[in-house]
């Protein structure tokens, strides 16, 4: 029977985008027939009477109803995130987040399986534990069963499967019927008459916030007096891996997945941000979208900076204990000190102090010791070298078909991963907008050695401003920012919270760009 490491392997390499198949879902509400073709190609048919057709050509998803209907709700087609039954053909969301335990060989629908449960490792409010038969062959599961409080929530599953079957030869069957919903493009949402009114609110006080960026010499980010304000990114040392094929060794994935294991490690941490030629592309895509305003705001966030870095060192023994104290920073408003000590954690900055109840490490930082969310990525390479005396391995990390959106702390790929041969940690991590580098994350001088507990607390002076945080990120990030920028900040932000349709539209934009990159 296979073990984990191997049953991992199959997960991590499953790949609809490269299957031929046929087969027919079970869902709680219904069923459908589903052809696939290499390339992205699929066609989905849904059995009720008035159900949609589903597909995509290899170039853009489409949706079509047999009724004619022209006009579908936003409900109907803004929510499909371009991939046929995830939860069964993108199966690399169990490799991140969730503990994995085998059940045994089975049979489904016809085909060689391999029986697992999942849990939680941090608790899901949503469910408690995930049953699936993984096909020994292709990866894909073949059923998954969702439960929580030993209720059954969800089944989906293959009532039928055929690999290779002829009708995936034929591209007319991947077309889109005449008057196809096709999907929308990056904000095309944005501008409908449902959503205007929330963006134009949203996209006026982004402009206005941008512009009193620009104008604002003392915003987070604009310390020009800072020595440190300014950095070069490095360069590559072993140089970044060229396009790779195939998958790395069923053992290196295996150690990405243990990486969440409570242990003790110390490292530097070390951050570079082109900031340039990240806004230069962000404000692209945005504008692209028809939203000014925020493409204003993109713009003025890094004005008069170029690349910024960031020096750390990190203490962690698990989620919830860590420190970590800046020893260089972008400007000098920024955090001293982030830390938790399984009960309460704090963030010192030079004026205040915030603190609230025990939180997982926020911080980039933890996507370079917690690794598994390399396994929804589709990973090549695994050349075996040498990094600054430490046995490692090197990766090129791009989109994969269980890359939803982001990825760690990647937005756009590629990116060049140099990973530990002991700790399975990121030794660095390079991610590049096109031919340019837009950040760089690395640790170095890692120790495994014990550290006391109490070097997770944090000793507040007497006569230190304490803030409670109040869990909302925007509260909270508006509340620290000081001055007449701060106060702006805080009207435009207010703004755009009271009008209730914003927050609404503001998750479809985010959802459409990022699906977009």
């Amino acid at each position: 029977m296979a073990g984990l490491p191997e049953v991992i392997g199959l997960l991590h390499r499953a790949d609809w985008t490269r299957l031929s198949l046929s087969a027919e879902v079970r869902f709680e509400s219904g069923r459908v027939t589903l052809l696939i073709a290499p390339g992205g190609h699929y066609r989905m048919e849904h059995q009720d009477e008035d159900g949609p057709v589903q597909g995509n050509d290899g170039q853009r998803g489409w949706t079509w109803w047999p009724s004619g209907r022209s006009e579908p709700s936003s409900a109907e087609v803004g929510l499909d995130d371009g991939r046929p039954v995830a939860v069964l053909f993108c199966p690399q969301d169990l490799l991140d987040g969730y503990v994995l335990e085998i059940l045994g060989p089975v049979t489904a629908c016809g085909r060689a399986a391999i029986a697992i449960a999942a849990t939680p490792r941090a608790g899901d409010r949503l469910r408690e534990r995930v049953e699936a038969a993984v096909d020994a062959e292709l990866g894909i599961l073949l059923r998954r069963e969702e439960r929580f409080r030993g209720q059954l929530l969800a089944v989906t599953e293959m009532t039928d499967v055929t690999v290779n079957p002829p009708a995936a030869a034929d591209p007319a069957g991947f077309a889109a019927p005449p008057g196809s919903h096709f999907r929308e493009a990056p904000g095309e949402a944005l501008s409908s008459p449902d959503g205007s009114k929330a963006m134009n609110v949203m996209d006026l006080a982004a402009g206005g916030l941008g512009a009193l960026i620009k104008h604002a010499p003392h915003f987070p980010g604009r310390d020009a007096d800072s020595d440190h304000a300014e950095a070069a990114m490095p360069s590559p040392d072993p140089d970044v891996l060229a396009a790779e094929d195939g998958s790395p060794p069923d053992d290196l994935l295996y150690l990405l997945y243990r990486t969440v294991e409570p242990r003790d490690l110390g490292a530097t941490v070390r951050e570079w941000h082109d900031l340039a030629v990240t806004t230069a592309r962000m404000a692209q895509d945005v504008r692209a979208a028809g939203l000014g305003g925020f493409g204003s705001l993109i713009e003025a966030s890094p004005s008069g900076t170029t690349v910024t870095r960031t020096d750390a060192r990190l203490r962690i023994s698990g989620p919830d204990r860590y420190r970590v104290d800046y020893l260089r920073g972008a400007d000098r408003s920024g955090p001293r000190v982030n830390a938790c000590d399984g009960e309460r954690y704090w963030r010192v900055f030079p004026d205040r102090t915030l603190t609230g109840p025990a939180a997982p490490l926020g911080t980039q930082a933890a996507h370079l010791i917690y690794t598994g969310w390399l396994l929804r990525c589709r990973l090549s390479g695994a050349r075996d070298i040498t990094y600054r005396g430490r046995r490692a391995r090197q990766l090129r990390v791009t989109r994969g078909p269980g890359t939803e959106y982001l990825a760690g702390p990647l937005t756009y790929f590629p990116a060049d991963a140099i990973v530990d041969a002991e700790t399975g940690c990121l030794l660095r991590l390079i991610a590049y907008i096109g031919d340019a580098p837009y950040a760089w994350w690395e640790l170095d001088d890692i120790s495994t050695e014990p550290i006391d507990p109490d070097d997770f607390r944090v000793h507040i002076p007497p006569g230190t401003r304490v803030v409670e945080e109040t869990g909302n990120p925007i509260t909270d990030y508006t509340a620290a920012i000081p001055g007449l920028a701060g106060t702006a900040a805080r009207i435009a932000f207010e703004t755009v919270h009271r009008t209730a349709d914003a927050v609404s539209a503001a998750r479809s934009f985010l959802d459409d760009l990022r699906g977009h990159r």
